[in-house]
């Protein structure tokens, strides 16, 4: 056999390219990723109600309607669902957030009261989310530890993000070292606690504006005594 030749016959020999096999015109990743986001919806279900201890996942399979099979696609057990459920929930306030940060405009104390309108509305509006996001991720296991404790930091940006547009009078020294805007992210979430443990009970407008005067007195308090820093 010529050298030609033999190249020409191992050209033919060489395995087409795979195509992803569709089914109803959907692609398997579009499918895998359609049941992922089963799989959370049913977990936030699932944890929101019967909660995560009393969960396992055939009842969790059984809710978003697949098999354990397609569950072991995406999650590794039961705390890797519950682990990206919760980094899903907090992902989607933070964007909520920063989109009314970014509408305000020239109006940032009026993007304070929205977002804690916001957050504080989403989990009256939705109790699974606020039964997992509130108690259920507490004392899982190391891992969802310290993903909360990431929350806690994160939402604490968050304060200072808002506080910094809304005092602009508030130096960069004075953000050095200060605990302040944990503080204030403890708040929220302990208000948080405490309205959802008492059946709402309280208005929701009530909520806003107590929560408000501590974040405007706070604010208020930071920029004097940045100003007469300044002055000193």
């Amino acid at each position: 056999m010529t050298l030609t030749r033999y190249i020409v016959r191992k050209s033919f020999m060489k395995k087409k390219p795979t195509r992803q096999r569709t089914y109803g015109g959907v692609g398997a990743d579009l499918r895998e990723t359609e049941r992922r986001k089963k799989l959370i919806a049913a977990g936030l279900e699932a944890f929101g109600t019967k909660g995560y201890a009393k969960t396992n996942i055939k009842s969790i399979c059984t809710l978003a309607g697949l098999t354990e099979r397609y569950f072991y696609e995406s999650f590794h057990g039961k705390e890797d669902l519950l682990s990206a459920l919760y980094r899903e929930l907090v992902d989607q306030q933070k964007a909520d957030s920063l989109t009314i940060l970014k509408e305000a405009g020239s109006w940032p104390l009026d993007a304070v009261s929205k977002a804690l309108r916001s957050f504080f509305l989403d989990l009256k509006e939705n109790p699974h989310r606020a039964q997992v996001q509130l108690f259920e991720v507490m004392g899982v296991s190391p891992r969802i530890d310290m993903q909360y404790r990431e929350a806690m930091r994160l939402l604490a940006e968050m304060v200072k993000l808002f506080l910094s547009r809304s005092f602009p009078g508030i130096s960069d020294e004075e953000w050095k070292e200060s605990i302040i805007p944990t503080g204030l992210a403890g708040s929220i979430i302990l208000i948080s606690h405490e309205w959802v443990l008492g059946g709402f009970v309280t208005p929701l407008d009530d909520i806003i504006d107590q929560s408000m005067e501590i974040f405007i007195t706070v604010g208020r308090h930071l920029e004097s005594k940045a100003r007469s820093g300044s002055t000193a």
